[in-house]
């Protein structure tokens, strides 16, 4: 966990047991399964807002008591979004599979209908991707004049002379 999952004694609580935990930090309920969503619909504002330990420019760092994360735990809201954070990483694939099929299908159409508007340039199109190329080349380099550039290999001066 984090340094602040022990809580020191200027945070203004006693222990009641050596180890026990009074606060958690953002990374300690990341480490519960909260989201920051989750953190900001049932949890809101932090009980107790501290300098950070190794940087005193970051932003300060927010501690929950574990009281209040363990009640908030224990309710309705909590299972539902903590299922719902569950399922969206799962669904992510098949709505990216979803995206590209209608994309694909899109191009098909519109394809499609360029043909039939130009039946001439879509039979020219057809030859060319069908027309046999060296393994590796491309239309691009089909050409050889693209790719006969000349090189202005220059030999290089020679340096200052030392004395023998």
């Amino acid at each position: 966990m984090t340094m602040f999952e022990e809580s020191p004694e200027e945070l203004g609580g006693e222990r009641e047991r050596p180890g026990q935990r009074t606060h958690l930090s953002a990374a300690g309920l990341r480490a519960r399964g909260w989201t920051p969503t989750m953190v900001r619909q049932l949890l809101g504002e932090p009980d107790l807002l501290l300098a950070h330990p190794q940087f005193r420019s970051a932003p300060q760092t927010r501690l929950y008591r574990v009281e209040r994360v363990e009640a908030a735990e224990r309710g309705e809201g909590f299972r539902a979004a903590a299922a719902a954070a569950v399922r969206r990483p799962a669904a992510a694939p098949a709505s990216a599979l979803r995206r590209r099929r209608k994309a694909l299908d899109l191009r098909r159409r519109v394809y499609a209908a360029i043909a039939g508007a130009y039946p001439d340039l879509a039979r020219e199109r057809i030859r060319q991707l069908r027309a046999p190329t060296a393994p590796g080349n491309s239309d691009a380099s089909a050409d050889p004049g693209t790719h006969d550039r000349q090189i202005d290999r220059r030999t290089p001066r020679p340096g200052p002379q030392e004395p023998a």
